[in-house]
């Protein structure tokens, strides 16, 4: 019959875990058959007692060639330490200390120095601390010194216990303070990025806005869907598999000015592709909504006036440089200043710093030295002309004077 957990030690209790649990550890357990495993460890750590049977470090989880073929998942194929956890069945936090310790060694750094039972000295502890000071980040501290993830969480509590009781300030935050997929969040951070999905917003914004990296916002969306999907609710813009399809403030999207813009320009017999490139609308975007404009005017009775072409033009018009945007990347660009100014104003900005690029890059190339092939193409295009070497007096042999006595 099991003893109750209540139940108090006995005087030969006691004695009997203080003869063998340091040399046992918990194999101590099959001599107190009345006693369990976390029985044990809390009452040895109350006596102070430790173990002294080990003489390594503990064993990774992974070992051999699962080893070697974690670390070639995560150095080449550059898989996560989840995805590798769930490869070889066991927990995230194991595959990260196996691979992290592994790679260690592998990459020419001096692990942390630990006594003949495999706990980290006096010097490795003072080299842990030193690397907490420092502010580096917990996966950086294990690749470094070969510790776990629990090690140096454990060493951070401890000395910022000391720094307290001293009335030190704190330790530096992890990544000094930098976003990282690895920090710990706050619950008012999580509450915040939980918020911000729900007003439909995505990833990337949302780790822009915040500060947090994208793997946590992604985590945290991840168990936000799980929450809604027990209430048979789902984040606003997504399916029920949590895909997105609509997206809030997005650059890929025209606003409500830019309809309202080329709304007025149809009606004023602009033809579509000339009003889409100067609102910076995609040409499918404006046949769209053209024809949403014309089916919405024939609710109403009226026709949308047809288009004024001039007819083919005998020079082609001088595109501007600096409007309108021409390629994805800068048709995005000016859409997020959409965001924040009006149309006129974010037009006027965005020439107004592309001139001064422009100029930029003008004034770099005029002070910029030709290379020698630089100047042979600027002869052979007409460019620049080869003259004729002039005179160096400096040079020149000079003649004796020859002078005549009458």
């Amino acid at each position: 019959m099991t003893t109750p957990r209540s139940a108090p030690w006995t005087a030969q209790e006691i004695a009997t875990l203080r003869a063998w649990y340091p040399a046992e550890g918990h194999s101590v357990a099959q001599r107190l058959p009345g006693r369990s495993i976390h029985a044990l460890q809390v009452k040895a750590h109350k006596l102070g007692l430790k173990t002294a049977h080990r003489n390594a470090a503990p064993r990774p989880r992974l070992g051999g060639g699962d080893l070697d073929e974690a670390i070639r998942l995560r150095e080449v194929e550059n898989w996560s330490f989840s995805a590798i956890g769930k490869h070889f069945g066991i927990c995230e936090a194991s595959a990260c200390n196996a691979v992290t310790i592994a790679l260690c060694v592998r990459r020419g750094y001096r692990p942390a120095e630990r006594d003949q039972h495999g706990r980290l000295t006096a010097e490795g502890i003072e080299r842990l601390r030193y690397a907490l000071k420092k502010g580096y980040k917990g996966i950086d501290i294990q690749l470094r010194l070969g510790v776990s993830a629990a090690c140096v969480s454990e060493q951070r509590r401890r000395y910022n216990r000391e720094l307290l009781a001293r009335g030190k300030a704190p330790l530096p935050p992890p990544g000094g303070g930098q976003a990282y997929s690895g920090v710990k969040l706050s619950p008012a951070k999580r509450r915040k990025v939980e918020d911000l999905f729900l007003q439909g917003l995505g990833t990337q914004k949302i780790a822009d806005r915040t500060g947090v990296s994208r793997t946590s916002c992604t985590r945290i969306r991840a168990r936000l869907l799980r929450r809604l999907r027990r209430k048979g609710e789902t984040l606003p813009g997504c399916d029920a598999a949590g895909v997105r399809h609509v997206h809030a403030q997005s650059a890929r999207f025209v606003t409500d000015e830019q309809k309202d813009l080329l709304r007025a320009m149809l009606l004023d017999h602009v033809p579509v592709q000339r009003a889409a490139r100067e609102l910076v609308i995609g040409a499918s975007s404006a046949y769209r909504l053209r024809d949403a404009f014309a089916a919405e005017l024939a609710g109403e009775g009226q026709v949308l006036p047809p288009p004024r072409r001039p007819g083919r033009a005998r020079h082609a018009p001088v595109r501007s440089s600096s409007w309108p945007p021409a390629s994805p990347r800068e048709i995005y660009a000016f859409r997020r200043l959409l965001g924040t100014m009006a149309f006129d104003e974010a037009k006027a900005h965005w020439e107004e710093t592309r001139r001064a690029e422009a100029r930029a890059a003008r004034d770099a190339a005029a002070t910029r030295k030709l290379t020698f092939e630089e100047q042979l193409a600027k002869v052979a295009s007409g460019e620049l002309g080869i003259t004729r070497g002039f005179v160096r007096n400096h040079l020149e042999p000079r003649r004796p004077l020859q002078v005549t006595i009458a």
